[in-house]
């Protein structure tokens, strides 16, 4: 016997062991950016921020360890590409009772969530339960799991989780009193051989 798959694998998730530099993102957090108040019941980010942590110096080797696990999320959902980029990233910190609200990243081909601190019991990321409403006449055991709308990802330190843009996606908020500290980059696969100028 052997699994006959029909649909792509929509979430990837590796460690990355080297480890990220936190109190790079600290400093950033505390003295460079503006932290503004989008992230619910006191969380902070960084979003639009002008110097994004992709771009930094500390996070090189985190790039280019990342390119090919991104590569191989475009190839696994046939998009056609030449070149590979990342349109944007910020920093979210998250303290106790804080968390992300449901949502999505538009058109970004490939999310990547990758969490530079992770204090215990400060909670994991929540991707919606694709293809809910096609199960609900399914008797299900446990019976909760009928109107379970939302299924957990336990995440740790350096941990790095790759997802489509269209993927609605939350966080649990944190019971620790240590800060969450997540880097986020949006990437998308351009093919420069149908531009025509």
């Amino acid at each position: 016997m052997s699994e006959v798959k029909i649909l792509p694998n929509l979430v990837w998730k590796y460690n990355y062991e080297p480890g990220f530099d936190v109190q790079a993102f600290l400093d950033y957090q505390s003295k460079e950016a503006e932290l503004h108040q989008t992230e619910a019941d006191g969380g902070k980010s960084t979003a639009g921020h002008p110097n994004p942590p992709h771009e930094w110096e500390c996070n090189k080797d985190f790039m280019i360890w990342l390119r090919p696990k991104i590569e191989i999320c475009l190839r696994e959902w046939d998009v056609q590409y030449t070149d590979v980029v990342a349109t944007g990233s910020w920093t979210n910190i998250h303290n106790i009772n804080a968390h992300t609200l449901p949502h999505e990243h538009g058109s970004t081909n490939v999310v990547v969530s990758a969490y530079v601190q992770v204090p215990e019991d400060s909670g994991n990321l929540m991707f919606e339960q694709l293809l809910r409403t096609n199960w609900s006449h399914y008797s299900r055991i446990p019976e909760n799991t009928i109107h379970d709308y939302w299924r957990e990802v336990n995440v740790n330190t350096n941990d790095v989780l790759l997802f489509p843009g269209w993927l609605t996606h939350k966080t649990q908020a944190s019971k620790s009193n240590g800060n969450r500290i997540k880097f986020t980059i949006n990437t998308d696969g351009r093919d420069r051989s149908n531009v025509i100028l």
